[in-house]
């Protein structure tokens, strides 16, 4: 129990969250993306470097990933493999934050909780899991939740869906339910600690 994967993570939760691998000596590694260039950059044992640079070990995990998953591999196909590559990378892990998209072993974790644009194909990918208090949140809920943080009102935002002012309710009750909270500031708070409003 006195691995160093064990202190960095106790050692950061006491401190506050830093990003995995930032630290000397941690050699976990945490993928994140750049929302303007849409490039990759891992960080391990506190160097960055560019995702052409990361281990063929991992690049090997993350292909198989894209290859399990028929719509990104469709979305994608047009790219070339190192563009197809990356740009799933991006979509899929590109979230910069403490818990590591490669744990010390070198192993892949699952997806991070990271929304690359609210209108990109990723968000249905089964390799893309958004989700809010632990509940697996729909593409229609995501674009819910974007609306409501947006200073338009609900009637706007039922006429901007197509579906009427009950019907908005009824998705927002729900949402409401999954995220574990009663208002939609509690909601607006919640979606932006766990990355869906950015």
């Amino acid at each position: 129990m006195n691995s160093k994967s064990n202190v960095f993570e106790q050692n950061t939760q006491l401190i506050h969250q830093l990003t995995a691998g930032m630290l000397l000596g941690d050699n976990r590694t945490e993928l994140f993306g750049c929302r303007t260039s849409k490039k990759v950059y891992a960080i391990t044992d506190g160097k960055t470097i560019p995702f052409e640079n990361i281990l063929p070990k991992q690049r090997a995990q993350i292909l198989q990933r894209l290859v399990n998953d028929d719509k990104a591999m469709e979305d994608l196909k047009g790219l070339s493999h190192k563009e197809a590559l990356e740009s799933f990378a991006f979509c899929v892990f590109g979230a910069t934050d403490s818990n590591a998209d490669f744990n010390e072993s070198g192993i892949l974790k699952e997806a991070d909780n990271f929304i690359c644009g609210n209108d990109c194909k990723c968000l249905k990918w089964k390799s893309k899991n958004i989700t809010i208090n632990g509940n697996k949140l729909t593409p229609r809920q995501i674009e819910i939740i974007q609306l409501l943080a947006t200073d338009s009102a609900d009637k706007q935002i039922a006429d901007q869906l197509g579906i009427s002012h009950s019907t908005l309710d009824t998705h927002k009750s729900h949402i409401f339910e999954l995220a574990g909270v009663t208002s939609k500031n509690g909601l607006i708070v919640k979606a932006i600690n766990e990355k869906i409003i950015q």
